[in-house]
C-alpha cells in the first residue's frame, strides 16, 4: 500500500485519513521506520537489537547445578573468611589501650611493712587497684598495670623473672625499668605513701622511686595519681 500523501493546505481530509496521518506521525516520532511497500510500521534498529538480546538471554540454557564438591569448597571458603575477620577484629581490640590514667582513682591500704611481698618473691598483682606490688632491695613500689606503649595489660613471667607485654613485646625488670621493645619509657607507678602513727613520712614523687619497708609503718597506694616512668 502506498504512503498516504499529505493534504494540501486548505484541502479538507476525511477523518480516516487524518487518523492514519496522526498514527504515522506518532510512530515516526517514537523511532520506527515506515515501510511504504508493505503499508506498515517497522521497529527501529535499537528496538530490534534490544529484543534480540532479550530473546538470546531467554534461549540460553541454564548452567549445570553445583556439585557437592563445589558447594563444600564455597562453604569452607566462606567459613574461613569469617574466622579470619573475627581473628583480625579480636587482635585489633586486644591491642587497643584498655585503661586511662587515674581510671581506678582511690586509695588502697596495704597494711604494715610485714605484709609486703618478700624481696626475692615475684610481684603481687592487685586486681582491684590494677597495680603490681613489687618489692626489691631498694624498697616497695606500686607499678601501674598498663604498658607504657599502647596501654595493653602486661604480665609477670616467672620463667624470665620479668614483666612482658603480650601485645608488642615490651619487657621490664621487676622494679619496672625498661629492658627492650617499643615502649617509650619505664613502667608508670601509682603514688604510694608510708605512714607512721597516721602521719605521712615518705611518699612516691618520681618514677622509679621505691619506699623503704618498715615493719611498723603502714602503706597506702593512691591510684588517683600516676607518676610517669623514666624515658628511655
Amino acid at each position: 500500500m502506498a504512503n498516504p500523501k499529505s493534504a494540501d493546505p486548505g484541502e479538507e481530509i476525511s477523518p480516516e485519513h487524518q487518523k492514519y496521518a496522526d498514527s504515522k506521525q506518532q510512530q515516526m516520532e517514537s523511532g520506527a521506520a515506515y515501510r511504504g511497500d508493505r503499508g506498515q510500521y517497522m521497529k527501529s534498529g535499537r528496538q530490534q537489537k534490544e529484543e534480540e538480546k532479550t530473546a538470546k538471554k531467554a534461549a540460553r540454557p541454564a548452567g549445570p547445578p553445583l556439585s557437592r564438591r563445589e558447594f563444600l569448597n564455597y562453604a569452607w571458603g566462606a567459613a574461613l573468611g569469617i574466622v579470619l575477620v573475627e581473628a583480625g577484629v579480636a587482635t585489633y581490640l586486644f591491642a587497643l589501650p584498655r585503661f586511662k590514667e587515674g581510671e581506678f582513682g582511690g586509695t588502697f591500704p596495704l597494711g604494715t611493712g610485714t605484709s609486703m611481698p618478700p624481696i626475692d618473691a615475684p610481684p603481687v598483682r592487685n586486681l582491684e587497684g590494677q597495680f603490681w606490688l613489687s618489692n626489691d632491695t631498694d624498697g616497695v613500689r606500686a607499678l601501674y598495670r598498663v604498658c607504657t606503649h599502647l596501654g595493653c595489660l602486661y604480665e609477670w613471667k616467672d620463667q624470665t623473672f620479668r614483666f612482658e607485654c603480650p601485645c608488642h613485646g615490651s619487657k621490664f625488670v621487676k622494679d619496672g625499668q625498661y629492658i627492650e621493645g617499643p615502649a617509650p619509657r619505664s613502667l608508670d607507678q601509682f603514688k604510694m605513701q608510708k605512714l607512721v602513727n597516721g602521719q605521712v613520712v615518705d611518699e612516691t614523687t618520681t618514677g622509679g622511686q621505691a619506699l623503704t619497708v618498715d615493719p611498723n609503718a603502714e602503706y597506702v597506694v593512691d591510684t588517683g595519681v600516676v607518676i610517669k616512668g623514666q624515658s628511655v
